[in-house]
């Protein structure tokens, strides 16, 4: 991926029981927040339009979101915006290409499957804004062909969807990917469930809690709390795919909590401060380096999650007084179980 980017209060006798938080109830009603987002099948509406019709349909998305539009279009799909002839051309050259061909007729097949992840993004910014009423919300959410470029992108506006990285691995069109360029872990992560916790998770790291630099473990503890709010805000999505992991992956990382901690303080890498510690325990790859091969990656932002989670169950906090808690702080208070 490139750059760019109720609480119900029962009041009895004067007592008043917070269930969000002390029964760890997380419970929103969603038709009490007043929040609009619009979903748009770019690539769908971009294929199907005359050039008249294109060139109003990009007129009026360079008006709105001018660094979607680049990236949609100059960045995924290389088109060169330095003409209106280069430009069409570009784009003509992208659909007459006979592997777009088929993989466009696969995704507008798909309509259900975005219709799903609309309803289920709408709903999980809708709480995220509840708790979080002051945090930025996108105003629309576009699916797009990005020709693999990315799976969720954000600008400051909007959302961007590469739908072709949501076929699933079992997907013809997958499978004859070149495996020089996209192995088969990047394949596997290609499941149409992994959609929605994805562009949620783009959006808060890019206009919620933006990455940090102190140490390992301040990043790990971020991805936590990252996590944790996609899984409140998406109660209905299984955790697996909250932190993008298939059923085997998830189990095995759930069996390995506790010697995974271990490793982290027996080699000293909690307060590590260079970079190949974070590429080797937060970043996407066949497996978490240090770890058995058949460890999934990512094993340490898996880790900064159940830390986190068990943080938020054994205190009687709000998701928005967890932002702002210190990251050591949360560390301290972990029980390796």
């Amino acid at each position: 991926m490139k750059p760019f980017r109720l609480l119900f209060v029962l009041f009895s006798m004067g007592i008043f029981l917070l269930s969000a938080c002390s029964n760890n109830s997380y419970e929103v009603d969603l038709d009490e927040v007043p929040l609009k987002v619009t979903f748009v099948n770019l690539d769908s509406l971009s294929l199907h339009a005359n050039w008249s019709g294109r060139d109003k349909l990009f007129m009026e998305l360079k008006k709105k979101d001018e660094a979607l539009f680049n990236f949609a279009f100059s960045y995924a799909l290389e088109i060169p915006l330095t003409s209106d002839t280069g430009f069409r051309n570009g784009m003509d050259r992208f659909y007459g290409n006979p592997y777009i061909t088929a993989l466009e007729k696969s995704l507008q097949e798909r309509t259900k499957w975005r219709q799903e992840t609309s309803l289920e993004l709408l709903n999980g910014f809708k709480r995220l804004s509840f708790f979080l009423p002051k945090w930025k919300q996108p105003n629309s959410v576009y699916f797009i062909n990005s020709r693999f470029a990315a799976s969720a992108y954000c600008t400051d506006k909007s959302i961007a969807i590469g739908q072709e990285r949501y076929l699933g691995v079992k997907n013809r069109l997958i499978q004859e990917l070149p495996s020089s360029q996209f192995y088969g872990w990047i394949k596997e992560a290609m499941e149409p469930s992994f959609a929605s916790p994805d562009a949620l998770l783009v959006w808060i790291s890019t206009h919620g809690l933006e990455e940090t630099s102190e140490n390992y473990a301040s990043e790990m503890i971020r991805w936590g709390k990252m996590l944790f709010l996609a899984h409140i805000c998406l109660p209905d999505v299984p955790e697996s795919d909250i932190v993008r992991y298939s059923k085997k992956d998830y189990e095995w990382a759930r069996n390995s909590v506790k010697s995974f901690w271990q490793y982290l303080v027996d080699e000293e890498l909690l307060f590590k401060t260079d970079e190949e510690t974070r590429m080797n325990l937060l970043h996407e790859g066949p497996f978490t380096i240090g770890l058995p091969q058949e460890s999934p990656d990512r094993m340490g932002r898996f880790m900064g999650y159940i830390i986190v989670k068990q943080y938020m169950e054994n205190n009687d906090i709000s998701p928005k007084e967890l932002m702002n808690i210190p990251y050591n702080k949360i560390l301290q208070k972990y029980q390796a179980n």
